[in-house]
């Protein structure tokens, strides 16, 4: 549990722009629920950095583009008002994002649009949060509560 702490720890330093403590908290709690092994792979196999702006912000990407170890930037971008919304919601678009980040789909050759976002789905369900996908009814695999 202390392995993956660090990791969810060490991903919540990569937040680029202010964002509220309620997507952090929410944030932390998705990241935990992961299989260490994917959390692994998302946190240091590739150069990911979450954008989360409630109000407009100026943001300077030159020193995070590029990561000799784990190449291009893969930015992913909440602007969402997290205050706003339910925990089911907001866990479900952390899961169904950071599933896109953990399928590779940031790359173009891996992206197959509408397609791509069922596979993002399943992984959602696949790292237990069926719940909180049955519970928002843009999901993209049509499933209901």
């Amino acid at each position: 549990m202390v392995a993956k702490t660090s990791i969810a720890d060490y991903l919540l330093q990569r937040i680029i722009g202010s964002s509220s403590h309620n997507f952090k908290y929410h944030l932390k709690e998705c990241l935990m629920h992961l299989p260490e092994e994917d959390l692994r792979a998302i946190a240091y196999e590739r150069n990911v950095h979450v954008l989360a702006a409630s109000t407009n912000a100026v943001v300077t990407l030159d020193p995070v583009l590029y990561d000799p170890g784990k190449g291009d930037l893969v930015l992913v971008v909440f602007t969402t008002d997290f205050d706003k919304c339910p925990a089911h919601e907001i866990v479900y678009m952390i899961a169904h994002e950071f599933a896109h980040v953990f399928l590779d789909h940031f790359r173009r050759a891996r992206w197959h649009g509408h397609e791509s976002e069922i596979e993002a789905d399943h992984q959602v369900v696949a790292w237990g949060f069926e719940r909180q996908l049955r519970q928002c009814p843009s999901n993209y695999l049509g499933w209901k509560e």
